[in-house]
């Protein structure tokens, strides 16, 4: 089939960009009708709007360096540690996921002087990155900044992955099926083409985590608890998201402990609560994004105790 043909000849040409050949191939799924490669295809030009749907070889694993004083001694673009935060967490600021489309990887790529992709950490994340720190021994560190700092090799190797696997797709259905010469006869293949996809193109089961810094970063939401009423603050925390599974471990343990309201703080297995929904809203899993997320759950907590 031609249009096969077409598609294998421009990805074996490294010099041309891949939205020509990703392009061809939306509308080769698209007449034979085949979902699955169609989503694939469409996600590549368009770039990842769903975590979920974000393919492992488009997360790569980052170095966090910031600028930050320590006494009398400020150092800058220093590495960070991270060791003691929350595991999930310490996985989400040590990953940097890429849903950006193909012809804006390969703008970054062709754009980029340094060798390195920096993203700067919102506030919400310098301070909690801040807070571990003073835990491990150092009371008055100030950390001013903090950032992820990736190799822009990652883009290249995505760019790489994305090509070689759509070739491998394709000569793959031009070995089984290049005898075909009719749309309506490849559309009967759906079987077939699906089981070539899963062993040359599909692999979204992806392991990165995204912080949600964006157009959920806020969220409006009425507080009507009475001090000591756990139905009110059960029906309030549904309101804003949290799971049922997660709403029933806090209503466990909040009273089997005092919170300090002369410092306005909570016990130590409340914030260790607070601290794992922290990291369901970093991972995404809690769909509320970090800058809101501490405050809607410290002030739903605080009415509970009338504080």
């Amino acid at each position: 089939m031609k249009l096969i043909s077409d598609i294998i000849n421009e990805l074996v040409d490294t010099d041309k960009s891949i939205s020509s050949p990703l392009l061809k191939t939306k509308v080769l799924a698209s007449r034979i009708q085949n979902t699955e490669l169609l989503n694939w295809v469409s996600n590549e030009l368009k770039g990842y709007d769903i975590k979920e749907e974000l393919p492992e070889y488009r997360v790569y694993g980052c170095n966090l360096i910031g600028d930050y004083i320590n006494g009398n001694f400020q150092y800058t673009a220093q590495p960070i540690p991270t060791a003691g935060l929350d595991e999930i967490i310490e996985k989400v600021l040590r990953s940097s996921e890429f849903h950006q489309s193909i012809s804006g990887l390969e703008n970054i790529l062709k754009d980029n002087e340094s060798g390195v992709l920096e993203v700067n950490f919102a506030a919400e994340i310098v301070g909690l990155i801040q807070a571990n720190w003073r835990k491990m021994g150092n009371p008055y560190l100030q950390l001013i900044n903090a950032k992820r700092r990736t190799s822009i090799n990652a883009v290249n190797e995505i760019l790489s992955v994305v090509r070689n696997n759509l070739l491998d797709f394709m000569l793959k259905i031009d070995e089984e099926f290049g005898n075909i010469a009719e749309i309506e006869e490849l559309k009967s293949k759906k079987l077939e083409i699906a089981t070539i996809m899963s062993q040359t193109i599909i692999n979204t089961s992806g392991d990165g985590n995204v912080v949600n810094t964006g157009n959920k970063a806020k969220i409006d939401a009425a507080i009507n608890i009475q001090k000591g009423n756990k139905e009110e603050l059960k029906s309030h925390l549904k309101d804003i998201g949290v799971s049922e599974e997660d709403t029933n471990e806090l209503i466990e343990i909040i009273d089997t402990e005092e919170p300090n309201k002369e410092k306005k703080t909570f016990g130590k297995k409340v914030n260790a609560w607070t601290t794992k929904m922290l990291g369901k809203a970093l991972d995404g899993s809690w769909n509320v994004g970090i800058g809101a997320a501490g405050s809607l759950l410290a002030d739903a907590i605080g009415k509970f105790y009338g504080m």
